[in-house]
């Protein structure tokens, strides 16, 4: 394959193809060691093994790619700050494709904030626990983000009418609007 007949997402990567093409062949090697090197913090390296998963399937002419790939592949770019606009779309285009895949919304979300897009990472967050309501990574993510003031009865659900009514009478006595104070 030509670099020019490579896809936009393999060829701006900033990624030299030879140097993670040559290496393995098996995309899901590339995808485990990837996994690996996220979670040890090593996220310039872990988008390197994801990239070359993504390249290796190309190289050979996968009909299907896994989706998982390119959403770890944004999410490990974004952790180590070199999030581009290419790569936020492929982390939309892998979620979108994978709709039914909890995880790759998280990922999604996780993109979303760092890009500082917090409204999309909330809708991310809902639609994953949608698919997986017992997931803690996008509950804990969804409580984390979420811009909304505490209850002002913590005893209470937020949707409990007495936390309702003292919520908005804190808002308008103590100028607080989701969760932040007005200045």
């Amino acid at each position: 394959m030509t670099p020019s007949a490579r896809p936009a997402y393999l060829s701006g990567s900033g990624y030299p193809v030879a140097a993670v093409s040559g290496v393995m062949k098996d995309p899901e090697r590339h995808y485990r060691c990837g996994l690996g090197l996220l979670t040890q913090g090593r996220y310039a390296d872990a988008a390197l093994h994801f990239h070359a998963a993504m390249v290796a399937e190309q190289e050979a002419g996968v009909v299907r790619p896994q989706m998982r790939y390119r959403s770890y592949y944004s999410l490990s770019r974004s952790l180590s700050g070199r999030l581009r606009q290419e790569e936020l779309k492929l982390c939309e285009q892998a979620a979108a494709a994978d709709a039914f895949d909890p995880i790759l919304q998280l990922n999604l979300g996780k993109v979303y904030l760092r890009a500082g897009k917090t409204t999309r990472a909330l809708q991310a967050f809902r639609r994953g626990l949608s698919l997986d309501p017992e997931n803690e990574e996008l509950r804990t993510m969804l409580v984390r983000t979420d811009r909304r003031a505490r209850p002002v009865v913590a005893g209470l659900d937020r949707d409990h009418p007495l936390n309702r009514t003292l919520g908005r009478w804190r808002a308008r006595f103590f100028g607080q609007q989701n969760g932040s104070v007005r200045h």
